[in-house]
């Protein structure tokens, strides 16, 4: 087995991409974006790297990964880090080419990307899934701990118009049907002429729904990562007369669309423009020959009014995992120890706040 570390230059890493079903969030550039991002990096000085093995039987594997220095409170006498993937569902890939099975490989490629943390000083990585691309969990969770935090909702684009209007909740689509006769309309712009609106549509709702901090992306977030990855994100808006309702980033990737970040107006909330263009842009999606559509779930992974309003656009779920991999089992003992002297508390199981060393 053939396995080494890449950098976001790599031509490696894009040609992985190229042969495999992905995501935007696995892009070189998003991930090398996400180092700067507040809540994958808040130390700053992240490092984007993704991890490649492949054997001679067609097998490849590829974890995207941002590499963070730990917390100024752990002590070590030499440099440590832990790893996280980018925000969003940065999950591992693989390409099963071959004839055999992909199970024994899979083991033997997890093994050597932990020994490959470990040799980097790299003490432990928290992976969250994708979950509408496949990976075979009871795997890695022989290797570490997988954690399934809820139901995220998603839409079979491969389905006829008809059923998927069908699958929309009667009340949605009343309120939908409601929305256009009074002049709601949809426009995906590929020039993000209205971005100032629906920037400020966004920060209306964070603050509407009293959002964490950390979901307050500033406006420098929005323009880099379109510099970063503008070709697979759309930028889609509702008018009213001429006026913004809401907007919504939508990225499009091997057929996957996903709902990015979105906002409503203050003066326009209670009238469901965000209905109106999710089923706009699901209509747009099926006619581009996108086969899936994910609009995520709840805050926090909970069945909450969040994930209410979008399961009122499906009937299909899909799960969301995290796994949590201690690379260097001794240093993240330590670690702990130093976490439970310092506050006088149990530092959490893998299962709980991982990892547990930055426990607030």
């Amino acid at each position: 087995m053939r396995c080494e570390f890449l950098g976001p230059d790599s031509s490696l890493w894009s040609r992985f991409l190229a042969d495999s079903t992905h995501d935007f969030y696995h892009l070189p550039k998003y991930v090398e974006l996400s180092t700067r991002d507040r809540l994958c990096a808040p130390d700053a000085n992240g490092k984007c790297l993704a991890f490649h093995a492949e054997d001679d039987d067609g097998h490849r594997f590829l974890a995207t990964l941002i590499i963070r220095p730990l917390p100024a409170s752990c002590e070590s006498s030499t440099p440590l880090f832990d790893a996280i993937t980018p925000y969003g569902y940065a999950a591992p890939l693989l390409i099963n080419s071959g004839s055999g099975p992909i199970e024994p490989f899979l083991d033997e490629a997890i093994v050597q990307f932990a020994e490959g943390l470990r040799a980097q000083g790299v003490v432990s990585a928290f992976v969250r899934s994708h979950p509408t691309i496949p990976l075979p969990m009871e795997t890695l969770q022989k290797f570490g701990c997988v954690v399934q935090h809820g139901q995220t909702v998603y839409i079979d684009l491969t389905q006829p118009h008809e059923e998927l209007w069908h699958q929309t909740r009667a009340g949605h689509r009343s309120e939908i049907n409601r929305a256009r006769k009074k002049g709601f309309t949809v426009e995906i712009q590929s020039d993000w002429k209205d971005f100032e609106e629906f920037f400020r549509a966004y920060t209306e709702t964070m603050r509407r729904v009293s959002a964490n901090e950390h979901y307050f992306f500033p406006r420098e977030y929005f323009t880099q990562l379109r510099e970063a990855i503008g070709d697979v994100l759309h930028l889609a808006i509702c008018h009213k007369d001429g006026v913004v309702t809401c907007g919504g980033i939508f990225s499009e990737v091997c057929g996957i669309v996903q709902y990015h970040l979105s906002g409503t107006t203050e003066e326009f909330h209670s009238q469901y423009p965000t209905k109106v263009m999710l089923d706009a842009v699901r209509t747009w999606a099926k006619e581009r020959g996108n086969q899936t559509m994910h609009l995520g779930g709840g805050y926090g992974g909970t069945e909450d009014s969040l994930f209410a309003f979008k399961a009122g656009f499906s009937h299909y779920r899909a799960p969301f995992y995290t796994w949590r991999l201690i690379s260097d089992p001794s240093n993240y003992q330590r670690l702990c120890q130093q976490w439970e002297a310092r506050t006088g508390k149990a530092a959490s199981a893998p299962d709980g706040f991982f990892p547990a060393y930055r426990a607030p």
